[in-house]
């Protein structure tokens, strides 16, 4: 028997794939798998061996242990099942969250929905999506106003989801609300559902413990929680200057940031605010699978489901806690409403859900600013395109259909996004701050930071002749890549070339590649919010042809993409997991020693002046800092500041102006990372006026004790000579070789803050 969706045509597909295409697509899938397979391994290679996807399953499968989804060895931390419990009240707090961004939703999408036909997983993509795009708001605009003090803030946090399901409730029982149908959809065999259903509980349970680890990412440590970690202990949300990135729209942050509220700890906040945020990847799944279903049929959409869940990249997103999985799942959502949305032909419900689109996309932004790129334009041009196409503009019913159309779309994007860009409005006179600087300027802001900022954050190049290398690097190149998706998803593209739904996904694509190839650094994650997109398309592929061979063929490329996927993600290659090890423990573990020795020495009294740091979210001591982008503080407070004078020449304040300003900020100490600042050099850059000679200098002002080095290592020839060309530069790197990279300074002018093992 032949499986159809809704609008899915099985015969017409089976007979527009002539066999040509089908040999075709059995090469191509035969060929990719191969070649993914063999291929190397650039993050994981090093420059004495190069490391294969082939090395990596000659490793898994000589060890089986690393395919068992109830054993979670590890040889430095205690781990056991014993330790689960410490996980559940992190469960319940991301239940919490979501359960009370699904009454939101619900509550308020419904009215928008009553006439639309649904399916369930649609239902509730919208419902909990939207929720928690407004969950989120809510959080920055009363954080605005500053925080209720604890234990009133659950309440106040939480209030306005119960409220919302209360009158839901109500709502209900007054009457009986008006409910189109759901979508027909046949049942998939029974064989399938047992196969994807339990790649899917494995995968679901990998990613989910692993979304507890404690974070260990640089950008998690400086910003995604650094920033929420500050708000929460200041009470309010205000604006750091000495971090660019938290001026960014922040609504995965938000998420984190509500988590350390609830449970009264940023600390144990963070940890459930990252699982709380795992549940936009199983959103993105759920979103795949309800568009893959409702234009194909159900075992399009479980295949779908599974090609993003088995994906390494979507566990490795659930590790780390990137703002990229909130933004592949409001693009996916937007992506499926605007698709319902273009097939309605009744006005009212149509501008309706036009303005559910626009939440949705206006989310996406809300999320990261590239949404503005990868999601609000291509889907407002779709829906705009549909809207043409069922009212002609020629008419002047269809110009005033076009523009109320338009209108609803913008409001609702403007929903999602006004408050992020009137927040750095207020704050910088710039909406998109440090965005678009030359068209809004900004207060906190100039020509030399606009300069780094463009370099560290634009496209390197535009060579055309490079694409198709970058393309490979997306397909093929990526450590974290799964062979599942371009190996189906190409030939979908050639043999539904007749579906409007699938030619206009494919268009999706495209323009996602043309933006990260054209207007980012191309930075793998970026790419990321392309995996859902991929996934429907590869689901696609099981109707095409009806034939046991067919079938058992994407079967094969399901089942091995997910065997070897799953050995991967349980390597360390997918990040730093915790599996099911003592919490405490792995919390202790990711700490860089040098801050550990900060956090043992120092006690509440010390107040740090961190210089070429930022990573400082395991910092458990008062300290001030910036990042690379930002102005350097100490450069502020120590510099004459001089004119026509380079920052490397300029002179050093009077020291009573420094004592003055260290007493006023009450700095007992300086710390130095001499190892960041030799990595910001290489890169992105970083002020010549900061080198060893300073602090020698303000050693012989008496403004600084001696140093104490906190931890150091073996640099390369190379790096040794950048060192060595900086004033003073010689006194970090000893005879043999060993480099002092972490220095901590006492301020003699203060209270050393310090205790008796203080240095």
């Amino acid at each position: 028997m032949q499986e159809t969706g809704q609008h899915g045509d099985s015969t017409q597909e089976s007979a527009a794939a002539k066999p040509w295409m089908i040999a075709l697509a059995v090469l191509w899938i035969c060929g990719f798998s191969y070649r993914f397979y063999t291929a190397a391994l650039p993050n994981a290679s090093t420059a004495d061996k190069t490391l294969t996807r082939t090395d990596v399953a000659e490793v898994l499968f000589s060890d089986l242990s690393f395919l068992n989804p109830l054993a979670y060895p590890n040889e430095d931390i205690a781990s056991g099942w014993e330790f689960l419990p410490q996980r559940l009240p992190h469960l319940i707090t991301a239940l919490v969250l979501w359960v009370s961004a699904w009454l939101i939703g619900r509550t308020l999408t419904q009215p928008f929905l009553t006439r639309v036909s649904l399916l369930k997983s649609e239902q509730l993509v919208i419902e909990a999506g939207t929720g928690m795009s407004l969950l989120t708001t809510w959080t920055l605009v009363t954080g605005l106003a500053g925080f209720p003090d604890s234990p009133a803030v659950s309440v106040w946090l939480l209030g306005p989801s119960f409220c919302c399901g209360v009158w839901l409730t109500l709502a209900k029982m007054r009457r009986k609300r008006t409910q189109a149908a759901r979508p027909p959809v046949t049942r998939a065999p029974r064989y399938l559902v047992v196969i994807t259903g339990f790649i899917g509980l494995i995968f679901v349970m990998h990613l989910l413990l692993g979304a507890v680890s404690p974070p260990f990412d640089f950008d998690v440590r400086e910003y995604h929680l650094q920033g929420p970690k500050e708000w929460y202990l200041a009470g309010r949300i205000t604006e750091l200057r000495h971090n660019v990135y938290t001026s960014f729209p922040f609504l995965s942050e938000m998420v984190s940031l509500s988590a350390m509220l609830l449970r009264d700890d940023w600390w144990e906040g963070a940890l459930s605010g990252k699982l709380s945020l795992s549940g936009f990847q199983l959103l993105s799944a759920l979103g795949t699978y309800a568009i893959a279903t409702r234009w194909g049929n159900r075992s399009a959409g479980l295949i779908a489901a599974t090609a993003v869940l088995t994906t390494p990249w979507i566990t490795r997103i659930s590790v780390i806690a990137y703002a990229e999985g909130a933004i592949s799942f409001y693009l996916t959502a937007a992506v499926m409403v605007a698709l319902i949305a273009g097939q309605l032909q009744e006005s009212l419900p149509r501008k309706r859900v036009y303005a559910v689109a626009g939440l949705l996309a206006g989310s996406a932004m809300a999320s990261k600013y590239p949404g503005l790129i990868t999601v609000i334009i291509p889907v407002g041009i779709y829906l705009a395109w549909r809207s043409i196409r069922l009212t002609p503009l020629g008419q002047q019913d269809g110009r005033r259909e076009f523009l109320r159309a338009a209108i609803c779309y913008v409001i609702g994007t403007l929903i999602a996004m006004a408050p992020w860009m009137l927040r750095n409005a207020v704050a910088e006179g710039n909406p998109v701050y440090p965005l678009a600087w030359s068209v809004f300027g900004a207060e906190d802001w100039n020509a030399e930071m606009e300069a780094k900022w463009q370099a560290g954050h634009s496209a390197p190049d535009h060579d055309l002749s490079a694409v198709g290398s970058h393309i490979h690097s997306i397909a093929i190149g990526s450590d974290w890549q799964s062979g599942i998706l371009f190996a189906l998803a190409v030939p979908s593209a050639l043999l539904m070339y007749r579906s409007n739904q699938h030619r206009w996904i494919w268009l999706m694509l495209l323009w996602l590649i043309t933006s990260w190839w054209a207007l980012t650094h191309r930075i793998d994650r970026f790419w990321i919010p392309m995996i859902p997109l991929l996934a429907v398309s590869a689901g696609a592929l099981w109707n095409v042809v009806q034939h046991k061979g067919w079938r058992s063929l994407i079967l094969a490329v399901i089942v091995t993409g997910a065997t070897f996927n799953y050995g991967l993600a349980r390597t360390d290659l997918i990040g730093r997991h915790a599996g099911l090890t003592d919490l405490r423990e792995s919390g202790k573990a990711v700490v860089r020693p040098d801050l550990e020795y900060l956090n043992k020495v120092l006690n509440d009294d010390a107040r740090v002046l961190m210089v070429g740091e930022a990573e400082v979210f395991d910092a458990r001591f008062y300290l001030v800092y910036n990042t690379v982008f930002d102005e350097s503080i100490f450069e502020q407070w120590t510099s004459a500041a001089a004119s026509g004078v380079t920052p490397a020449e300029q002179s050093l304040k009077s020291a009573p102006e420094i004592k003055d300003i260290l007493a006023k900020n009450r700095i007992t100490h300086i710390f130095v990372n001499w190892a960041e600042i030799l990595r910001y050099r290489k890169t992105y850059g970083y002020s010549e006026f900061v080198h060893p000679d300073r602090f020698q200098q303000l050693q012989q002002l008496g403004i600084l004790g001696d140093r104490s080095v906190t931890g150091g290592g073996k640099l390369n020839d190379a790096d040794q000579q950048i060192l060595r060309s900086w004033p003073s530069g010689d006194g970090l790197i000893h005879g043999n070789g060993v480099t002092d990279l972490y220095v901590l300074y006492r301020v003699k002018s203060a209270n050393s803050g310090d205790s008796e093992a203080s240095p």
